[in-house]
């Protein structure tokens, strides 16, 4: 799932699920055996190859239609630590697992398998109207 309105006219929007056709990884990442079972990456990657289910962006050469490159964003954020203030710079793909969304996620997408769970939530507030746009 993308986390960041990368580029909102080629469908590269908050929220967008997509398939990732292939992570190219930093030409400093060492050497790992592609039989682990977990990978931890010291350098995030150069690009990902991400597969949208249409997009507006012309077709790049070398790439199947639909593909386009995500590539990390660098962010600055400032926090309070302690009795100052700490900044904070990080680089890395705007995108995270898509493994579970609220209701209000869900609206207008076509999900071709899921798990609805309409149990009522700890803080309360299920109404009606969640159950019908969950499954709908």
């Amino acid at each position: 799932m993308v986390t960041f309105n990368v580029e909102t006219d080629l469908d590269l929007a908050n929220g967008a699920c997509r398939e990732i056709t292939e992570i190219i990884l930093d030409e400093c990442e060492p050497m790992f055996l592609l039989s682990a079972l977990i990978v931890e990456l010291k350098y995030p990657p150069t690009y990902i190859l991400v597969k949208m289910d249409h997009t507006k962006a012309v077709q790049l050469e070398g790439l199947e239609k639909d593909v386009l490159l995500l590539v990390p964003l660098k962010r600055t954020f400032t926090i309070v630590h302690g009795k100052g203030l700490k900044t904070n710079r990080r680089r890395q793909p705007p995108i995270t697992q898509a493994y579970s969304f609220t209701d209000y996620r869900s609206q207008g997408r076509t999900i071709s398998h899921c798990i609805v769970d309409i149990a009522t939530p700890p803080g309360g507030g299920l109404t009606p109207f969640n159950m019908y746009v969950a499954l709908s």
